[in-house]
């Protein structure tokens, strides 16, 4: 037996024989048109059909796989109909003279770069988005069968096997036979891929980044998605207790789906306000089908990032707006711009700093580049007239922050109001909990405000000094560490004096280990990714705090 070391990104174990999937991506050689406006009229027309095509796509996996993973088509289709894509591809065809072919290829190549240089892992993962776009217009676009011929199904394997692959594209991963693919080992990929969030979406246990895997048509192999280990040739005790392991998961993901449609109390009956996160409009889909209680933390630096140039007011205003719209009614935590450090946007010039963790980021960045705070803060107001909003504010260090923006939301509001344009100035403000100043701070940083948003990832790196992007330190940045704890139960019971509410995101709120701890120090608002829900809402019907109580007393 062999071992092999990856990434986990989908959950589950997966025993069988490998067969290879060969790389889709195609390359195509940059070519100059006589006819510029002719290979312009046809690359409008593949694009519809594209864009028809990815609609279907979206229907298939809305049946499939469910609105929340069916929203990765939603943006795709998005970015088939940005302004920015249409306006490089067209320079490229009617000002440079290139082919529809070689204008598309050269535009997502640029697109590829950009994506490439960018530390957030989120947005890294998204050059797979522009790969198929790119495919879905060539295939559009071609004339012979070289691409036409372009695999849209599963091959059809004679027995159920583990899908091999340098990566997987979100359309090629929706047509896969999930009763034929029993797993996956990709070459490439990351935990945020749209590839593994569709594999987890199907079911298929997945493994990435196991770049040294041989490329042999007789391997047989464990895949294990929990711990990211791929077990080559194993003996046949190993594949007994790992078909146990298989038997036992099954079991427990099928009993899972009963918390779909529960309330999320405690064994006592403490209501607990179970929140979800998001980066994007189109990651809506499906939280309310996993009974979230409102938008915990909605990111709005990603709708920066997937642009060319700064979103204007009536654009941020129109995704604030779907966003309280869709939730109805409940809470919308939307997070001011928090870009600096790993979060770089290529419209703004942003100086090289020495340690950008700890520079000009969040709050320090919008309050230096007004001009874009003042039209984000107009577009809250505006979108505030369709739900219920929450205002969060990142990075702070100090109440003076706080009043700032306090001033510029007046002002804003005044703007709006003498304008004519229709706002509402009903409102929640609240700060991020992420630094040991705030946190030592708390008691009188929370009188300035109306609740707390403990994002634990970043707290926790600063508490243990050590970058949790660094995978030399990186076993440092435990959320459930004694030092953590206890800066975040100082957070907690300054809330609690103050009477404002705390919520807890990043990766404590979804740790199940975690949530009983949170509870007992009062949390009474935990914010997830979507997929964490069930399990935490799990969790949380399984603890007595009132038998806590007495245990401790």
């Amino acid at each position: 037996m062999k071992l092999y070391r990856g990434m986990a990104v989908s959950e589950g174990y997966a025993i069988g024989p490998v067969r290879y999937l060969s790389s889709q991506k195609e390359n195509v050689p940059l070519k100059k048109t006589e006819n510029r406006p002719k290979e312009w009229a046809r690359f409008l027309q593949a694009r519809m059909k594209a864009c028809s095509h990815m609609m279907e796509l979206y229907q298939q996996a809305l049946s499939r796989v469910g609105e929340h993973y069916a929203g990765i088509f939603k943006i795709q289709l998005a970015l088939l109909q940005d302004e920015d894509l249409l306006t490089r591809i067209r320079r490229c065809i009617l000002e440079a003279g290139y082919t529809a072919e070689s204008a598309i290829e050269k535009t997502a190549d640029e697109y590829r770069h950009v994506f490439e240089e960018m530390d957030d892992e989120y947005l890294r993962a998204r050059e797979a988005d522009v790969q198929d776009v790119k495919q879905q217009v060539l295939m559009q676009l071609a004339s012979s069968s070289t691409l036409e011929s372009r695999r849209e199904t599963s091959p059809a394997w004679e027995e159920p096997c583990i899908l091999a692959a340098d990566d997987i594209l979100p359309s090629e991963t929706l047509h896969i036979d999930a009763s034929r693919v029993r797993g996956m080992i990709l070459r490439q990929g990351s935990q945020i891929s749209h590839a593994a969030i569709l594999a987890r979406s199907l079911g298929i246990p997945a493994v990435a980044g196991v770049a040294d895997l041989p490329h042999d048509e007789d391997l047989f192999v464990i895949v294990d998605g929990f711990s990211g280990d791929i077990l080559v040739d194993p003996p046949k005790e190993k594949v007994a207790i790992y078909a146990d392991l298989q038997r036992q998961y099954e079991a427990e993901r099928q009993a899972l789906k009963q918390y779909s449609d529960v309330k999320t109390v405690t064994l006592d009956g403490t209501r607990i306000e179970l929140m979800a996160n998001i980066g994007h409009p189109n990651d809506l889909t499906g939280v309310l089908d996993y009974g979230a209680d409102g938008i915990g933390l909605f990111r709005s630096e990603y709708l920066f990032m997937y642009c060319d140039q700064m979103p204007s007011e009536e654009q941020q205003t129109a995704a604030y707006g779907t966003v309280l719209q869709e939730m109805q009614g409940k809470r919308v935590i939307i997070r001011l711009l928090d870009i600096g450090a790993d979060k770089q946007v290529p419209y703004v010039k942003m100086d090289r700093e020495e340690n950008p963790v700890m520079g000009r980021r969040g709050i320090r960045f919008c309050l230096e580049h007004r001009d874009i705070l003042m039209t984000q803060l107009r577009a809250l107001l505006r979108a505030a007239r369709l739900g219920k909003l929450g205002i969060l504010i990142p990075m702070v260090v100090s109440a003076e922050e706080i009043h700032t923006v306090r001033r510029l939301l007046t002002e804003a509001a005044q703007a709006l109001q003498n304008e004519g344009i229709p706002y509402s100035g009903e409102y929640e403000l609240g700060i991020m909990i992420e630094t040991p100043a705030s946190v030592m701070l708390s008691p009188e940083l929370a009188k300035e405000v109306d609740f707390f948003s403990i994002g634990t990832n970043d707290l926790t790196q600063f508490v243990m000094a050590a970058d949790r992007g660094n995978p030399k330190v990186g076993a440092l940045c435990q959320a459930g560490n004694e030092a953590v704890r206890r800066m975040v139960k100082i957070t907690v019971e300054s809330a609690q004096k103050a009477g404002i509410w705390v919520d807890v995101c990043g990766e404590a709120a979804a740790d199940p280990e975690l949530t009983e701890f949170l509870l007992s120090i009062g949390v009474r608002s935990l914010s997830v990714a979507p997929p964490s829900l069930l399990v935490i809402r799990q969790t949380i019907r399984q603890i007595d705090l009132i038998r806590l109580q007495e245990i401790r007393e």
